[in-house]
Order: C-alpha cells, then structure tokens, then sequence
C-alpha cells in the first residue's frame, strides 16, 4: 500500500509542474494575457517579465514541497510557510499584471 505522504507529494508536485508551466508560457513565450489580472494597457513585455517571473517562482515553491512531502513526510509549519508564501506572490503577481511599476 502506498505512503499518503507520497500520494499528497505527488499530487503537489503535478501541481507545481502545471504553475511551472503556465509560468514558461507567460514569462518565456509572452503570453501575458494568460494571467487573470493582466490589464491590457500595460505592455505584455513588462507583465511577461514580471508576473512570469513570479509564477515561475511560485512552481518552485510548490515542487520544492511536493518534494519535500515525498521524502520527509507532512510537516505543517511547511505547509503553512508554503501558503502564506503563495499568497503573498500571488498579490504581487497581481500587482504586476496591472501595472503596478510599470512606466511607458
């Protein structure tokens, strides 16, 4: 019988793979307008920089405790620290799609 551990890692680490994803096509390929904030008046180029930078971050993070899960188990202080990181790139993704520093 399989590990829960290794069942939830995986699937945390299908999950990164897909943001991992989504983060190469907005921040690699310059599809900006894939990301759900993107305000069409600030340039693809700014907000593929740097909202696809952010993603790509935020599937490290989320590989990283897939990982992390797989090896050593749950461990809940992990898991909040992966949240609340999530959460704070997230807003700033969010900021970056609109334009937050973004001067013509």
């Amino acid at each position: 019988m399989v590990d829960f551990n290794v069942v939830s890692g995986l699937v945390w680490l299908g999950c990164g793979l897909l943001i991992l994803y989504l983060g190469y096509l907005i921040a690699f390929r310059g599809r900006a307008e894939l990301h759900g904030n993107y305000d069409e008046s600030v340039d693809p180029a700014y907000v593929s920089r740097w909202a696809g930078g952010t993603a790509l971050l935020m599937g490290v993070l989320v590989v990283l405790y897939g990982i992390q899960e797989i090896y050593y188990g749950f461990r809940p202080y992990a898991l909040v620290g992966l949240v609340v990181a999530l959460l704070v790139l997230s807003y700033v993704s969010k900021l970056f799609a609109g334009g937050f520093g973004y001067q013509e």
